[in-house]
């Protein structure tokens, strides 16, 4: 009976954890050079509202050239005080969460720049989905 019981908790104080690890959290973060926090979060809606998809299936659903056009285009806003932003990597990554398969997005890095010169330094980076949001660092607690 005690076993049982464990069991059931076990099992009830999973779900919630489970569901922190899928949505809310940061999937990449980085400190600016004044201390501050940074991260990508993707929420759980928008992890379920991604179309499925893998590398097994083809070409993904959002081209990179579209991933491409989005950011840069975002980026024009985000870091108006900049004369431009340079995209320095695209990746295609696997978000990872345990409950929705197959969610991949497009994680950028970038460099802004300000009179010629590149300017390096953390939390310059941006999440593209499959559906074509962009999303920017958010300040961690």
């Amino acid at each position: 009976m005690v076993r049982i019981i464990s069991l059931l908790v076990g099992a009830t104080l999973m779900v919630p954890v489970a569901s922190l690890a899928c949505g809310g959290g940061s999937v990449m973060s980085a400190t600016k050079s004044d201390g501050t926090k940074v991260g990508l979060i993707i929420s759980n809606q928008q992890i379920h509202a991604f179309p499925s998809w893998n590398p097994e299936m083809g070409e993904p659903p959002l081209p990179v050239s579209e991933a491409y056009r989005l950011v840069k285009e975002w980026s024009k806003s985000q870091y108006s005080r900049y004369d431009m932003v340079d995209v320095r990597e695209i990746a295609l990554t696997e978000h990872g969460c345990s409950l929705a398969e197959d969610v991949w997005y497009y994680r950028v890095d970038l460099l802004p720049v300000f009179d010629g010169n590149r300017v390096w330094g953390g939390g310059n980076f941006a999440a593209v989905l499959m559906d074509g949001t962009v999303i920017g660092p958010t300040e961690l607690d």
